[in-house]
């Protein structure tokens, strides 16, 4: 944003009011608790702050990697496809390892509840 134009103050006061829905989401999901509603609100928050991610990746960074790798290997169609594979070669990886940590983070073991307390068998 700073290369659009915008005034450092200004880009530090929108950084700063952003930053404070993080603060927001904590008391949210602190004032919620652990329930089944919570986990609900959670998951729906979980996939908004993905797909806020994913826009800013395609609309902002993905561009700019773009010229990057267009003007680090101008002439060179090969050098420029094999980066560009990499790129997206790296980017699914990424998804697949957030979707296995989503599954561990499940917490389902496919035995009954139990409590995990402190190493206790």
């Amino acid at each position: 944003l700073r290369s659009a134009g915008f005034p450092v103050m200004k880009l530090l006061f929108w950084n700063f009011l952003v930053s404070l829905t993080c603060v927001a989401g904590v008391a949210l999901v602190h004032c919620l608790g652990q329930t089944s509603r919570a986990a609900e609100v959670q998951r729906y928050l979980t996939a908004f702050t993905a797909g806020s991610f994913l826009s800013l990746a395609l609309n902002m960074i993905f561009p700019q990697v773009s010229a990057s790798i267009l003007a680090r290997h101008a002439g060179k169609p090969r050098a420029i496809a094999l980066a560009r594979l990499l790129c997206c070669g790296l980017g699914c990886l990424a998804v697949v390892a957030l979707v296995k940590i989503g599954d561990l983070e499940s917490h389902d073991h496919g035995h009954g509840g139990h409590d995990h307390g402190g190493g206790q068998h």
